[in-house]
């Protein structure tokens, strides 16, 4: 049965990224049983934490 979509608001950007990223990406979106959108999410947001804290360069903010 496939979970139901998140209901936010969503806006849609175009990427160029490495094929063999990509494939990996795709494989741990199977293997995790998440979409690939929730993963990328996860991974963006880690970094923008990282930078926050590490470095900075962001603002504090959400």
């Amino acid at each position: 049965m496939p979970r139901p979509r998140s209901e936010k608001v969503r806006r849609q950007y175009g990427l160029r990224l490495d094929p063999h990223l990509m494939k990996d990406l795709e494989h741990l979106s199977v293997d995790a049983e998440r979409y690939m959108n929730e993963l990328m999410e996860e991974a963006i947001k880690d970094l923008l934490k990282k930078y926050k804290d590490k470095k900075g360069l962001l603002p504090k903010g959400k």
